[in-house]
């Protein structure tokens, strides 16, 4: 009866950790080898702009590897690159939890948010009148921004 309960409990916390980890029981744990080529599949898609590979790839490195903030920002570049500035902005936060001194994570959130903020104007000069006080204001603030980027204020892809 001891036996039976020591294996039941045994096997309880080796389930329960296996669900806090996100680990299926029945599957074995990524190698070395394994995520070493996952990077390298990653970085050749990202080299040649496959975006959508690249973007699969960086988001399984982030679950393998979710103490490392380089998946992280390498998927916030993808993002950022596939115009998918919500998605950008929050890799490049999870970038930042796990290093928040990374400057390139800083700047590169910026810059997108800079680009979600000429958005914002763009939005809306759309819908309001064209010599409304703020409106006017809006067209200033896209231009400033658009100078800005068209200046070289790019983020910053190295890491």
């Amino acid at each position: 009866m001891r036996v039976a309960l020591a294996f039941l409990i045994i096997t309880s916390l080796n389930l329960i950790g296996c669900n806090l980890l996100d680990i299926q029981p029945d599957q074995p744990l990524p190698t070395i080898s394994d995520i070493t080529q996952l990077e390298q599949q990653a970085e050749e898609a990202y080299a040649i702009e496959d975006w959508a590979t690249a973007e699969t790839a960086y988001k399984s490195l982030t679950q393998q590897l979710p103490g490392n903030p380089t998946p992280w920002f390498r998927l916030g570049n993808v993002y950022a690159r596939s115009n998918k500035l919500n998605a950008a902005v929050a890799a490049y936060r999870e970038a930042l939890v796990r290093d928040h001194k990374s400057s390139k994570a800083w700047h590169n959130m910026g810059v997108i948010q800079l680009r979600q903020a000429a958005n914002t104007f763009l939005e809306m000069q759309q819908y309001t009148e064209e010599n409304d006080p703020l409106s006017i204001r809006a067209r200033y603030a896209v231009n400033s921004i658009a100078n800005l980027i068209d200046s070289g204020f790019q983020p910053d892809d190295k890491q």
